[in-house]
C-alpha cells in the first residue's frame, strides 16, 4: 500500500460547486506532486552549479608538477599578473614541508644551538626579496648559492626560480608567495626528482651454475655494484660488473653476475651507490633475492 502524505492545500474555488470532491482532491494531489518535481529538479540545478564551481576553483589552485632528473638545474615557475615592478613588492619562496616551529623543553639547550647553523638549515626560506632586492639572510642553508630569480624580469611579475644541481633532498612542495599594494597571490609546484630502477635481484642459472643476478638502470652517475653476504662479508672479488650508457638519454644501466659459489639458502646483498663529483655517496640502494621455493623469485 502506497501511502502519500499530502499537506493541505487550497482547492479550486468552484470545488464544492460544479466540480466532484473527489476530482478536486485528485487535482490538488496532481499539483503537489508537480510542485515538488519542480523543486527538485531546481535543487539539482543548484547542486550541479556549486559541483561546477568547485571543480573550477579546484583547477585555479592545483599544484604544477615539475620532474626532473638528478645533477641537472630546474626552474620553478610562478608568475602575477598584478605586479608592475618592484616597489614595495615583497614575495618570497618557501619549502613547505619543513616546520620551523621546535618543542624543546630545555630552553638553555636551545639559546645555544640558535647561534649556530643547526637552525638554519631547517627554515622554510629558499628565496626572498623586498626592499628592492633579494634579502637571504634567513635562507635555507641546503640553498646557499643554488638559486636565483632574474631580477630584469621581476618588474613584469616574472618571480620564476632557477634552482641548480638539484638533488634527491630537493624533493618537495614549493610555494611561491607575492604582496603589492596592488593584490597578493600565491601559487605551489611539486618538485619530483625522478630516480633509478629498483634493482632486480634474482637466483639464476649459467653454465649449469647457480649464481645471482643484480639489473638496474636510470642510473645518472657512474653506479658502483657490491656484492655482501649474510654476514656483509664482501664478496665483490667473486663477481661481474657490466656498466652500460643508454643512448637515448645517457643514463647508465648496471647488470652485475656473482658466482661466490652460490647457495640458494643463503642471503646475497646487492648494493648499489653513486656519487658525485666529490665522491661522496648520494644514493645507495641494497637488494636481496627472496629465498628459494620453487623458481627464482625475487624483490
Amino acid at each position: 500500500i502506497l501511502v502519500i502524505a499530502v499537506p493541505p492545500s487550497p482547492l479550486p474555488e468552484d470545488c464544492n460547486t460544479t466540480i466532484p470532491l473527489k476530482t478536486c482532491w485528485s487535482a490538488s494531489l496532481a499539483s503537489y506532486l508537480a510542485d515538488q518535481r519542480n523543486q527538485l529538479a531546481y535543487r539539482m540545478a543548484f547542486f550541479l552549479v556549486w559541483v561546477s564551481l568547485l571543480l573550477l576553483l579546484h583547477g585555479a589552485v592545483s599544484t604544477e608538477e615539475v620532474r626532473v632528473h638528478p645533477f641537472t638545474d630546474v626552474i620553478l615557475d610562478c608568475e602575477f599578473s598584478f605586479i608592475d615592478g618592484t616597489e614595495n613588492l615583497e614575495f618570497y619562496w618557501e619549502r613547505e614541508d619543513i616546520i620551523e616551529e621546535y618543542d624543546v623543553e630545555d630552553r638553555e639547550f636551545y639559546r645555544f644551538f640558535r647561534y649556530y647553523d643547526f637552525f638554519q638549515v631547517f627554515t622554510k626560506v629558499v628565496y626572498q626579496f623586498y626592499n628592492n632586492e633579494e634579502q637571504l639572510e634567513d635562507q635555507n642553508a641546503l640553498y646557499e648559492g643554488r638559486v636565483s630569480v632574474d631580477h630584469s624580469e621581476i618588474s613584469e611579475g616574472v618571480l620564476s626560480l632557477l634552482l641548480q644541481n638539484v638533488d634527491f633532498l630537493d624533493e618537495a612542495l614549493y610555494k611561491c608567495s607575492a604582496v603589492t599594494p596592488n593584490g597578493r597571490g600565491e601559487s605551489t609546484v611539486k618538485l619530483i626528482v625522478e630516480d633509478s630502477e629498483m634493482p632486480q635481484v634474482r637466483f639464476d642459472k649459467m653454465d649449469d651454475e647457480d649464481v645471482v643476478t643484480c639489473t638496474s638502470k636510470g642510473w645518472y652517475l657512474t653506479p658502483n655494484v657490491t656484492w655482501l653476504d649474510r654476514g656483509e662479508r664482501d664478496l665483490s672479488n667473486h663477481s661481474t660488473v657490466e656498466i652500460l650508457e643508454e643512448q637515448m638519454n645517457g643514463l647508465y644501466r648496471v647488470y652485475s653476475v656473482l658466482r661466490y659459489p652460490v647457495k640458494l639458502n643463503e642471503k646475497y646483498v646487492c648494493h648499489i651507490t653513486e656519487t658525485n663529483e666529490n665522491n661522496r655517496p648520494i644514493r645507495s640502494i641494497r637488494r636481496y633475492p627472496k629465498k628459494r621455493f620453487n623458481d627464482y623469485n625475487y624483490y
